[in-house]
């Protein structure tokens, strides 16, 4: 839950509270001035309605799946269900939200790409579903990217200098020795 707080006098102080952190809605944004770039840029080059939507909305959808991937497994790694039951419902209400935001944004891609002028196999059963599709694959790589580099984290934390110098080739047994 996010929080605006403003001094109103010195003694009155008002409290806005709004669903979310600020750095979700900025990527929120992001997602949504990253389609309608893209959407606009193939546009201009194609002229084909069609074509710009599905870019665009696949471009939005694979952003929204990549963020909302990477914030289900921040979800995971706060530890909340070690905390109680409390906690734990809190959690998964939070974790419904997200899937009910990306199955919604899909959902929305879907139906706007489907109801354009174009007509045909393609246009009306194929092309719809390639920003559902890209946005289930995003969420999968924003957990992979995520869980990737909290393991090189830990990788690297073990490592030492010692271990990194080159060994030596004078030994019989060591690697890069003659035998």
């Amino acid at each position: 839950m996010g929080q605006i707080v403003r001094q109103l006098s010195p003694n009155s102080t008002r409290y806005y509270w709004y669903p979310g952190e600020k750095k979700d809605w900025l990527r929120a944004l992001l997602a949504v001035g990253a389609g309608a770039c893209v959407f606009g840029l193939s546009y201009l080059v194609t002229r084909s309605t069609l074509t710009a939507a599905v870019l665009g909305l696949t471009v939005l959808t694979g952003v929204v799946g990549f963020n909302l991937g990477r914030r289900d497994l921040r979800a995971l790694d706060d530890k909340a269900f070690d905390k109680g039951r409390r906690e734990a419902i809190g959690a998964s209400g939070r974790a419904t939200w997200r899937g009910l935001v990306q199955g919604g944004v899909a959902a929305l891609a879907v139906l706007t790409i489907a109801h354009l002028p174009a007509r045909g196999l393609v246009a009306d059963w194929l092309l719809p579903l390639v920003p559902a599709v890209v946005g289930a694959l995003a969420r999968q790589a924003g957990l992979l990217s995520g869980r990737f580099a909290r393991e090189s984290e830990k990788a690297s934390a073990y490592a030492t200098t010692a271990s990194r110098s080159p060994h030596s080739t004078d030994a019989v047994g060591e690697p890069g020795a003659a035998v």
